[in-house]
């Protein structure tokens, strides 16, 4: 093949290869982008089925309900696994004879002492086992004549004093998992959107392989 000609492919192609190589790149950066962590949020209710405490308030059929978010990225799904205020970012929310109680009730919250902070949502191979959440309000806010209660796992007790004594069983719990919506698409601006690096990389190599025809046309001529 003549110089001249050797020479003009390499103009043609060079320009080409690396529009390739560089679309190779970001297409590879955007595939190996490691999987990002997400809050996961489940709402719980609380059946009550004894009328043991009727005299404070609580009777049977009554429903109470609270919801919690923690971040999944602590859970392997092997195993014996929790997610806790500080292992998980776990926050709660349950409004119990019409008072409300946060993660920051539980009487054993922030107390490092344990294998374990409270309250702690657990989960065995990827199953989940339940909330222990156990409020003691004689120890806390709110009011003193509250009544103290803990949700365990699928069983809600009444009554408790400390860690050795949860009171007594007077209801179910069931748990549901709370579907993540998707976020609302914004607003238009009137600008054109920024077009993804693939975008960029696959019109690079088209018109430049356009380009390049165009010319083998007209060699031709």
């Amino acid at each position: 093949m003549p110089a001249t000609q050797r020479t003009a492919l390499n103009v043609i192609f060079k320009p080409i290869w690396a529009a390739i190589a560089g679309f190779t790149t970001l297409s590879f950066m955007a595939v190996s982008q490691p999987a990002q962590a997400f809050n996961v949020t489940y709402s719980f209710t609380v059946q009550i089925n004894s009328d043991d405490y009727k005299t404070q308030g609580l009777s049977q059929g009554t429903v109470e309900q609270g919801y919690l978010t923690y971040d999944d990225a602590v859970l392997t799904g092997i195993g014996n696994e929790y997610v806790a205020p500080l292992n998980g970012n776990l926050t709660l929310k349950f409004n119990f004879l019409n008072n409300n109680y946060t993660e920051k009730d539980d009487l054993n919250y922030g107390n490092q002492s344990f294998i374990t902070d409270y309250p702690a949502f657990l989960f065995t191979d990827g199953e989940l086992v339940g909330l222990d959440f156990f409020v003691v309000p004689s120890k806390f806010q709110p009011p003193q004549n509250a009544l103290s209660f803990r949700v365990f796992n699928d069983s809600f007790f009444v009554g408790g004093t400390d860690n050795f004594n949860s009171g007594d069983k007077v209801g179910t719990v069931t748990y549901s998992n709370m579907p993540v919506l998707p976020e609302p698409s914004p607003p238009s601006t009137g600008i054109a959107a920024v077009p993804e690096p693939s975008e960029v990389g696959g019109t690079i190599v088209a018109s430049l392989l356009g380009l390049w025809a165009m010319r083998k046309v007209k060699q031709k001529r």
